[in-house]
């Protein structure tokens, strides 16, 4: 669907989502700046369009069994290859397999193919794993644990000068989700907002998907919206390592806490691939060579995961979903 023109000042602004590769990904800019309008372009276009490490007659791991490896776009193409390229090579030496990188702009995307078996295994968000866990039984490898707890929340944040102090302070103003099928980044504002009897159309003044939560942070801190819910391990992340972008922007609502954004397979993969897998993911934390990239991304270490965890953000959908209904 063609994106949305949002009115902002003629100043020349990156949002840090360069053209980048992950492996020989191919990707696009989620927000492009038009001088000549002096407007702001929210491309809802494709932003990873092709699977990246394609097969090649020689070098390193040519031969090898792979491991294909599908990751939301939580974070921006950029931001997950220099975060996550290490630790999953990593996983793959373990396994003996060259570790093969597909991602896609949507989380709708990577359920897609977990679900036809195009991937081994996928980082997805707690929302996509309730629709793919009731779709076709995506099962939970392992969560992480960050700060000692397998559970997130999510923020309401705007820029720290704004004059906005609450969440209802939001109304008639521009508003940036992540995901259609984000839990922090969609599901849990709609579900405020049905509580107050209330639609994003009927409250906001605008609405745009940013498709990551650092690309929402980016969106407010930036001025080109006034408000935005995101996931609190990435705002937490950015404010620690990034603070010149988190820092411009400061939380008026917190969420209760959810489960995780788990690590999950299609129910079907092979049982030894699951269990290896499994194991090589829980016994992270001991290894040498791998705990300083954990400590990168703020992992404490990798657990077994319970889908009982994940029951609230069922709940909320099928509240959401009963507000929604016609009346008769």
């Amino acid at each position: 669907m063609p994106g949305k023109r949002i009115p902002e000042k003629r100043t020349l602004l990156s949002l840090g989502v360069a053209v980048g590769a992950l492996c020989a990904i191919a990707a696009v800019g989620i927000f492009a700046w038009s001088y000549e309008s002096g407007a702001v372009y929210v491309d809802e276009a494709d932003v990873v369009t092709r699977n990246c490490c394609p097969e090649t007659q020689s070098g390193p791991g040519y031969g090898m069994p792979t491991l294909r490896v599908a990751i939301a776009a939580m974070i921006s193409p950029e931001t997950t290859k220099e975060y996550y390229g290490d630790l999953m090579r990593e996983i793959g030496k373990r396994l003996g397999r060259r570790t093969v990188f597909l991602q896609r702009k949507t989380y709708a995307e990577v359920n897609h193919l977990l679900e036809k078996k195009e991937v081994d295994l996928a980082f997805v968000c707690a929302g996509p794993y309730v629709d793919g866990n009731q779709r076709f039984g995506m099962e939970i490898l392992a969560v992480p644990v960050v700060d000692g707890k397998s559970t997130y929340r999510s923020l309401t944040i705007v820029h720290r000068d704004s004059d906005i102090r609450t969440f209802d302070d939001l109304k008639g103003r521009r508003f940036a989700f992540t995901d259609p099928d984000s839990n922090t980044g969609h599901l849990v504002p709609r579900y405020v907002l049905a509580q107050r009897g209330a639609t994003p159309e009927t409250f906001f003044s605008e609405t745009f998907f940013t498709n990551s939560h650092d690309n929402s942070i980016r969106a407010v801190a930036l001025g080109l919206a006034d408000g935005a819910s995101v996931d609190s391990l990435v705002w937490k992340f950015m404010r620690d390592s990034d603070s010149q972008i988190a820092g411009l922007t400061r939380v008026v609502q917190e969420s209760p806490r959810y489960g995780i954004p788990p690590v999950v397979v299609h129910p079907s993969l092979a049982a030894d691939t699951k269990q290896q897998l499994r194991e090589t993911f829980l016994n992270l934390a001991q290894d040498k060579k791998v705990a300083p990239l954990l400590k990168k991304l703020r992992i404490d270490r990798f657990v077994a995961g319970q889908d009982g965890a994940y029951d609230t953000v069922r709940d909320m959908q099928s509240w959401v979903q009963l507000q929604s209904e016609p009346r008769e």
